[in-house]
């Protein structure tokens, strides 16, 4: 706020002493009022401040969803991190305006701050990458200060039912960075990396036929992680290889993408071919 001062100022004439011959003196002159000069007092109007983009730290949350995660009584996940694997019931569930997971079931992100990386999805799945925080699971607590240790996890909805039949090619698929969990050493550059991948889906009598392809690659070395597996029904799951152990291999769901399309989701783990461990996952929509 401003504040605007009028000052006055009043001038004053002194008395004036006439004198006169032979010793003899006169009556003082009268004071005289000098008018003071009226100064306008100006408005003034309010000046706003500028407006001063905000730049996101280099520690907040990246990526985005189209919508918000239809959350319900079908909803499942699927949760990775050094030494937990996990999976079960979605809820309760709470999603953030940014689209990240903070509760998935009984696993619970807290922390200042508290970040998620590759935040991706829809109104049929939701997956990201825990980067910073701490988290809490009815087994263990972990924290995660930006380094490798980081658990990803994604959100899904059942199908209500496997079709008969059908062929489904899926798209390129949407991963988190996978992340380093041992094996050979690798300088803190290679603690994440990039992946790519292929997918589809077969349904016949038998169930949904799935083969599925992902590349990884950190630090200058690559691995591929392949799968090639039946899930009999809505509600199961397949795992391949050494999955649930230090070796390469995979989790794979089947997920509702909506009308006319399928979700594939999957958590893996893969060696590169320097002997470093990573993992992540990944969503392919399959229409």
């Amino acid at each position: 706020m401003q504040l605007n001062h009028a000052f006055v100022f009043t001038l004053i004439a002194g008395s004036l002493v006439a004198c006169g011959g032979g010793g003899s003196s006169s009556p003082s002159d009268p004071a005289v009022a000098v008018n003071p000069p009226v100064v306008p007092v100006v408005p003034v109007v309010p000046v706003a401040p500028p407006v001063v983009p905000v730049t996101p730290a280099a520690g907040d949350n990246t990526g985005s969803v189209s919508a918000r995660f239809a959350n319900g009584d079908n909803s499942r996940f699927v949760f990775t991190s050094i030494g937990l694997q996990s999976n079960g019931k979605a809820s309760p569930l709470v999603q953030d305006t940014s689209g990240a997971l903070s509760t998935i079931g009984s696993i619970i992100l807290t922390g200042n701050p508290s970040v998620t990386r590759e935040i991706s999805g829809d109104a049929t799945f939701a997956q990201g990458r825990w980067f910073k925080g701490a988290f809490s699971s009815s087994t263990s607590a972990t924290t995660l200060s930006g380094n490798n240790a980081s658990a990803h996890y994604v959100a899904y909805n059942l199908l209500a039912a496997l079709p008969a039949t059908g062929t489904f090619t899926c798209d390129a698929g949407t991963f988190t960075a996978p992340s380093y969990t041992g094996g050979a050493s690798v300088p803190s550059s290679a603690n994440f990396g990039t992946s790519s991948g292929n997918a589809s889906i077969a349904f016949d009598g038998s169930g949904a036929k799935v083969v599925m392809a992902i590349d990884a690659s950190a630090g200058g070395s690559t691995g591929k992680v392949t799968a090639s597996t039946t899930i009999i029904s809505p509600a199961s799951s397949s795992i391949t290889g050494g999955y649930l152990s230090s070796g390469t291999g995979a989790q794979l769901m089947l997920g509702d993408g909506g009308t006319g399309r399928y979700l594939l989701l999957t958590a893996y783990k893969v060696q590169l071919a320097n002997g470093a461990n990573y993992q992540g996952v990944a969503t392919f929509r399959c229409s």
